[in-house]
C-alpha cells in the first residue's frame, strides 16, 4: 500500500474513532463522520480499525467503503457550494422522481466515480465536461 493510501485510511480510522466517542468535529472532518454514520454496511469493517488497513479492495465485489465515503463527500461538497448547478438540480429533480436524498446523492457519485475512473485508466485529466453532460442527464 501507498503511503498516501496509508495516511488517508488513517485518517478514515482517526474520525471513526470520533465518531464513536461522540467528540466533537467540524468541517470536513464533521462531514465524513456523518456520512460514515449513515453506511451502516460499512461500520464493521471501520471498526476493524488499523486490522483494516491493508485490505486491498481492487477486483472485488465488495465496495470500498473508503473510496465510496470519499465520493459521496465531493457530492455533498459541491451541493453545499451550489458548484457546479448541474449537481443540485439533478439531487432535487431524482428526489421529485421518489428517491430518497442519499440514493439521489448515490445516483450523482456513481456517475462521479466513472468520470474518474476513465481518468484514471486513460491517463488523463477529469472530464469535467462528460461529468456535468451526464449529471444533466439526472435532470429531468
Amino acid at each position: 500500500m501507498d503511503f498516501m493510501t496509508a495516511q488517508n485510511r488513517a485518517r478514515f480510522f482517526e474520525i471513526w474513532k470520533k465518531a464513536k466517542e461522540n467528540l466533537p468535529m467540524e468541517g470536513e472532518e464533521a462531514l465524513f463522520a456523518e456520512i460514515m454514520l449513515e453506511h451502516r454496511e460499512h461500520h464493521p469493517l471501520f471498526d476493524l480499525g488499523e486490522a483494516a488497513m491493508n485490505i486491498d479492495f481492487a477486483g472485488r465485489r465488495q465496495t470500498n467503503p473508503f473510496l465510496h465515503t470519499s465520493l459521496h463527500a465531493v457530492v455533498e461538497q459541491q451541493l453545499q457550494a451550489h458548484e457546479p448547478i448541474e449537481v443540485e438540480q439533478a439531487l432535487l429533480s431524482v428526489i421529485a422522481r421518489g428517491d430518497t436524498r442519499h440514493d439521489a446523492v448515490h445516483q450523482i457519485g456513481g456517475i462521479l466515480a466513472q468520470v474518474l475512473y476513465d481518468a484514471v485508466t486513460r491517463n488523463k485529466p477529469i472530464d469535467e465536461a462528460d461529468y456535468l453532460l451526464k449529471v444533466r442527464a439526472l435532470i429531468y
